[in-house]
């Protein structure tokens, strides 16, 4: 069998990519020495320079792929790293609001806080971990991945562990900050970040396999947490439950994270290859352009409109909703007109659409690409809304499950995929360090937007209309802007 990859180049056999299966480059994208892999715009410089761009070359949308690698043969070769993202996709739950969300009557009661003010201190704790996301992210360019997971697991256990003693609201804070940071935002930028590196043809089906770690954690975790709570101590729980990825993920880090031969990115090895073959990219150009691949640094893409008008959107948007949804549950399903345990019965619903949603958007990404269908995930969100607000009693909130299973499932695989078409991934840890801050600001702003306007007697119209909205203009601006090559100067 034979690669093509995104540059046009070919390996001539899959045993010669990763025979060894060890940590070597196999990406044309960054080729080893006595490769010419250095060419791009017309007088551009000879090979081994860098050049610093005045006009980046067109990035127009690319036809759509051929699905070369078959998806049961994939799952075959490449399992360890695929069970790789779903450990850490499942582990991150740690830091996820709907997990954090199952302790908050004991952190309450133990505090003297009110629901608002629980609340606003989880507000303040995601944003400080969404800035630093900005800085620390950058970690994925120069770390290896299995040293960078195992430096994460480390500080999200140690976040737990300190979490488990909180009895202050200044402990609240510096625990919750800690929980957001390693949990939601580092280990989630951690696998994906290595997933869009090391695939090509197969990018959004790896991604979307390593999001039903998180899938299953939503379907378990709550009822595991609310049965344990009956027996154990919270503080007790949370001492115990950094004992599951110490004991369950990190010894086994090594033997994950190692090469197969459907690997066909360069991962961050392929980045020392590229300097081994004299190509210096510590230059201060914005975009370098490596085997007619542009790869953008985080300068760049700030000054690039399809990031404002079209990703931004789709970014946080998801996030706005799902979040929002959640934490409001109880109140919906008040206007909804049915009984807090029919609507949690709904979630067996939710998980499997979830599921089917995920593994949905990986196919459409490896078929399509991720920049012709990531705008149109927006539309499970509308759907969902539209159901729950429109068609009334148990049928409303059946379809409301469905439609908002797929919306949690599809949209994150797809612009993850995005980033990497068209930003390229030698720099991809710090682009995304941009976008992950803003699903977790946006993940702490829709419950207190939302909490404002249940609090100012607004009901289940404004509530769905608002979500409605926020999706539909996301999805104009996306599908309108991710097509169009860069327009901006660089200087």
């Amino acid at each position: 069998m034979r690669f093509s990859y995104a540059s046009g180049s070919r390996l001539s056999s899959p045993a010669q990519q990763c025979g060894t299966y060890t940590e070597e480059p196999a990406c044309s994208a960054f080729p080893p020495a006595g490769f010419t892999c250095l060419r791009g715009l017309p007088g551009s410089p000879a090979r081994g320079e860098i050049p610093a761009m005045t006009q980046p070359r067109s990035d127009p949308l690319p036809s759509a792929p051929p699905l070369q690698v078959p998806t049961f043969d994939f799952m075959r070769v490449e399992w360890r790293f695929l069970l790789f993202g779903v450990a850490m996709a499942f582990c991150s739950s740690l830091g996820q609001t709907f997990f954090i969300s199952l302790f908050s009557s004991e952190i309450r009661s133990e505090l003297g806080l009110s629901h608002g003010a629980f609340g606003t201190y989880y507000a303040i704790a995601t944003t400080a971990s969404a800035v630093t996301l900005l800085w620390l992210g950058k970690l994925a360019d120069t770390m290896r991945v299995e040293r960078l997971a195992f430096l994460v697991i480390c500080c999200l256990c140690a976040a737990a562990m300190m979490f488990s003693q909180v009895n202050s609201v200044i402990a609240l804070i510096g625990g919750l900050y800690l929980l957001r940071l390693f949990g939601q935002g580092m280990t989630t930028h951690t696998y994906t970040t290595a997933m869009a590196r090391r695939y090509v043809a197969a990018r959004g089906r790896a991604l979307s396999l390593a999001q039903l770690g998180m899938n299953a954690a939503e379907s378990i975790g709550p009822a595991s947490v609310v049965a344990l709570l009956s027996i154990l101590d919270w503080r007790l729980l949370w001492m115990i439950l950094p004992f599951l990825p110490l004991v369950g993920l990190l010894p086994f880090l090594r033997t994950l994270t190692q090469r197969t031969r459907y690997q066909d990115g360069g991962g961050l090895e392929g980045v020392r290859a590229a300097a081994a073959a004299g190509i210096d990219d510590k230059a201060d150009a914005d975009i370098i352009t490596i085997d007619s691949v542009n790869h953008w640094r985080r300068r760049a893409v700030l000054r690039d409109s399809r990031f404002w008008l079209g990703l931004v959107g789709l970014t946080m948007i998801p996030g706005f909703t799902v979040t929002g949804m959640l934490f409001h549950q109880i109140y919906l399903a008040e206007l909804a007109g049915v009984s807090l345990a029919s609507w949690a019965a709904m979630y067996v619903v939710y998980a499997a659409c979830a599921v089917i949603g995920t593994l949905v958007a990986g196919q459409l990404v490896d078929r399509f690409t991720g920049r012709r269908v990531a705008a149109h995930m927006m539309l499970p969100i509308t759907l969902a809304c539209a159901a729950l607000w429109l068609v009334e009693g148990q049928a409303g909130v059946f379809l409301f499950f469905v439609f908002f299973g797929f919306a949690s499932g599809m949209p994150y695989s797809a612009v993850s995929a995005t980033l990497a078409e068209m930003y390229g991934t030698r720099y991809l840890g710090e682009v995304k360090a941009i976008f992950l801050p803003l699903g977790v600001f946006s993940s702490a702003l829709s419950p207190m937007v939302m909490g404002m306007l249940i609090d100012m007697g607004y009901g289940m119209g404004v509530l769905m209309g608002l979500n409605i909205a926020l999706a539909l203009l996301a999805q104009a601006g996306g599908a309108m802007m991710l097509g169009k090559p860069p327009r901006l100067a660089i200087s």
